[in-house]
């Protein structure tokens, strides 16, 4: 099933595609700079098949296969350009990444429409985690349930 996008408060700033396939030493080709200007300017997260339409729809990537979207996506990921969003739902989706773009989402249980919240519960400075040694830690976060248009049915 295809996921419902809504609109929302979050932001992304203004991704310069092209520097940030340089900056991760990555060659510029059509499709990369599609997939990641399609992440920049319309928040997902999108599956690979989502993707590779709307970026064949937009010819902004020329000829582009959908190995190509993966092969890109898995490239992206390993560099931290992309997030990986999983849902629990058996289908993997991605969205722009990076710690300018740290947000959590809400999944409609019915429709499987998502949403951004616009704020982290878990950045509250209270919240301590255990002294385990580890660094750089991240975490995901994803709340679930009926969104108000299934409620209202």
């Amino acid at each position: 099933m295809a996921t419902k996008h809504h609109a929302h408060s979050h932001k992304h700033e203004k991704v310069d595609a092209e520097d940030a396939l340089r900056n991760a030493g990555l060659k510029v080709t059509k499709p990369r700079l599609a997939i990641l200007d399609l992440l920049a300017s319309e928040h997902g997260p999108f599956t690979p098949d989502e993707i590779h339409v709307r970026v064949t729809q937009s010819k902004a990537a020329g000829a582009c296969d959908l190995v190509t979207i993966y092969r890109c996506l898995a490239k992206f990921e390993g560099l931290s350009l992309i997030n990986r969003c999983d849902f629990g739902d058996g289908t993997v989706r991605y969205e722009l990444g990076g710690k300018d773009h740290h947000h959590h989402h809400i999944i409609c249980r019915l429709c499987k429409r998502v949403d951004s919240l616009p704020d982290c519960p878990v950045e509250d400075k209270s919240i301590k985690l255990p002294k385990t040694g580890f660094r750089n830690v991240s975490h995901r976060l994803e709340f679930f349930g009926i969104c108000p248009d299934c409620y209202a049915d």
